[in-house]
């Protein structure tokens, strides 16, 4: 299992690389900065799957989690986790 925090920044930057064997990723924005998430491919502010809140979170599953995961975010500051049994979900649920 791979855990780790990261800090975005003003240009696209790996949060972490892919990993053929990964099945499951949680990413989590601990701070009030937006970050925005590239799965795949260069993260492009105000595009893509964006981390507004405080606590937000995405969990990634099968070929998504596989692949290499950018963010960009002046500032903006999360954690992330991979490996089976990861799942987490704060406010609303929507499915």
């Amino acid at each position: 299992m791979a855990k780790g925090n990261f800090t975005g920044t003003g240009t696209s930057a790996v949060l972490i690389a892919a990993n053929q064997y990964r099945d499951t990723l949680l990413i989590q924005k601990t701070d009030n900065t937006v970050v925005a998430l590239g799965i795949g491919e260069t993260a492009v502010a105000g595009e893509g799957i964006q981390l507004v809140n405080i606590n937000d979170s995405v969990v990634l599953r099968g070929p998504a989690a596989r692949g290499a995961v950018y963010v960009i975010g002046d500032g903006g500051n999360g954690t992330y986790q991979d490996g089976a049994g990861v799942d987490f979900r704060s406010g609303q649920y929507v499915a």
